[in-house]
């Protein structure tokens, strides 16, 4: 009888979900601290996180991603000199379809399964240079989820695939690389 109680349990306490995260930049680690000059523009940076998906839980990484890069946070207004990033965050909702069959989903505990593959983030760098508008560079990540309870044998998937907050960290590294190569 135990064994009735204890299968549902464990079967709820997974996530019966394959996520995988596309369309985000690869990855490409640079050294970019060997110039001089661009270690002198990083002193000068400034960035403020206006706007970050509600659901997401990875707002305070990617402060500390930015702040990794030699940027300082203001808090409130941008600097009347100097450089200064916005950057906004928002989230891009699946399908009508596709969210009306992962609802269906979950209402009935993942027995019917479900696909999404459109939701993600755009994400939007602005970059004001005393306190004019000089660049703006957009982003996008694309998230791919397949929910259903027969992908329980093979959720070891998701630890093969790129996670939230590494696709926020490539588009970080992207935006870094595309700034200094823009002039700054």
């Amino acid at each position: 009888m135990r064994a009735f109680i204890f299968i549902p349990a464990i079967l709820l306490l997974f996530s019966n979900c394959i996520i995988n995260y596309t369309d985000f930049p690869k990855r490409e680690l640079k050294e970019l601290k060997s110039d001089p000059s661009i270690q002198k523009d990083q002193d000068r940076i400034q960035f403020l996180i206006s706007r970050f998906p509600g659901l997401s839980r990875n707002e305070p990484e990617v402060r500390k991603a930015l702040s990794e890069k030699g940027w300082k946070e203001v808090e409130n207004y941008p600097p009347e000199n100097g450089y200064y990033i916005d950057m906004k965050s928002s989230q891009k909702d699946p399908s009508l379809t596709a969210m009306i069959f992962l609802y269906l989903s979950y209402a009935t505990f993942t027995i019917l399964p479900s696909y999404s593959g459109k939701d993600g983030a755009n994400i939007i760098f602005t970059v004001y240079k005393d306190n004019v508008v000089w660049k703006t560079f957009e982003y996008e990540i694309t998230r791919k989820a397949f929910v259903w309870i027969l992908t329980l044998p093979v959720l070891w998937l998701n630890y093969t695939c790129p996670t939230e907050l590494e696709a926020y960290q490539a588009v970080i590294d992207q935006f870094e690389s595309d700034l200094y190569s823009s002039k700054l």
